[in-house]
């Protein structure tokens, strides 16, 4: 278990919660804020003061920074025994007060101030949806994926978390950094373009694949932060395990089709076509023949039915493939064996 610097942290954690950390503070946090629920409900805290101080800066002009450093050493003379979270929740009190000024205010004003709250929109198995972000951007979600986002974009940056596939068509704003965290301390940033996202959980990698624009992939390479700047025509592929990173040259289709509800096969090898297949119809494929990784497939599907695409495929390749006994379990994705 790693020893953490609790002054790092304490430095790290404004940060953190304003979006501003690199990859390798990130990391950091994480892995302090998995040690206790108590590490999780101060970030939580840490991250709802950054919110509501996003909104006093721009009504009161309150110095958060000044405001939360002078507290800190007051508290740690007069108390060195009060505890992390009796410090966020004294911070919170302490703060409240210019933000109950300004609401005050806005009781005689037109505006009134709003704390974004975080939206999450989940996707269930086989389905895919469109979300319209705060900014104008849209996203595509594919099966089984979710994605964070707040009602409300910040000033200078605007950040989501994806877990999943997605395509984003992105806002051109330059002077607001667009964002996007997946899982494996990964980071895509993007001033205005048109990017699919591939960042499930399960998997052994994270792909990206540029149709417009231009976005830089960050990511962590033997514990140090690393980025590879995309053009448009080429899929980046990043392995999770052995933290390499592969540029392929590809016209965007195949990976996009899905928001279209197309399913698109450009000389995909066998193993990749099957996991298309899997989100698309809610279903698991064991391959228990070697021999067939080697094979590829062209064709583009719209409505077919999966066994219909099985057919061709057994048809072009030689491949059998039949359904395997699930009755003995319960709420489990239908399993197709290919042999």
């Amino acid at each position: 278990m790693e020893t953490f610097n609790i002054d790092k942290i304490e430095e790290l954690l404004p940060r953190y919660c304003s979006g501003e950390a690199t990859i390798e503070e990130c990391r950091l946090v994480e892995e302090w804020i998995r040690q206790s629920e108590d590490n999780y409900r101060i970030v939580k805290q840490m991250y709802a003061i950054d919110q509501v101080m996003g909104t006093v800066r721009m009504e009161s002009k309150v110095n958060t920074e000044k405001a939360l450093a002078s507290v800190s050493r007051q508290m740690s003379k007069a108390h060195s025994h009060v505890t992390w979270f009796t410090w966020v929740q004294r911070v919170a009190a302490i703060l409240f007060i210019p933000l109950l000024i300004t609401v005050a205010i806005q009781n005689f004003a037109p505006s009134r101030t709003e704390i974004a709250q975080m939206i999450e929109i989940k996707t269930n198995p086989g389905m895919t949806t469109t979300v319209d972000l705060p900014d104008g951007s849209k996203v595509y979600l594919n099966s089984e994926s979710s994605l964070v986002y707040p009602s409300f974009f910040s000033e200078d940056k605007r950040s989501v978390q994806l877990t999943g596939e997605a395509f984003f068509e992105v806002q051109k704003a330059p002077e607001h950094r667009f964002i996007v965290s997946g899982p494996h301390h990964t980071q895509i940033e993007v001033l205005g373009t048109s990017f699919n996202v591939e960042a499930f959980e399960r998997d052994s990698f994270i792909s990206t694949t540029l149709v417009e624009g231009k976005v830089r992939f960050a990511y962590l390479k033997d514990q140090e932060p690393a980025t590879v700047v995309m053009k448009p025509g080429q899929k980046l592929v990043y392995n999770t395990t052995s933290s390499q990173v592969k540029l392929i040259g590809t016209n965007g289709e195949a990976e996009t089709a899905w928001k279209d509800g197309k399913i698109v096969f450009q000389a995909t090898p066998l193993p990749e076509a099957l996991r298309m297949l899997e989100k698309r119809f809610n279903v698991t494929f064991v391959l228990s023949n070697d021999r067939l990784r080697g094979e590829a497939f062209n064709g583009s599907f719209t409505n077919q039915r999966l066994e219909r695409i099985l057919e061709i495929f057994k048809i072009s390749s030689n491949i059998k493939w039949r359904y395997l006994d699930t009755r003995n379990t319960t709420n489990e994705r239908t399993r197709i064996e290919i042999y």
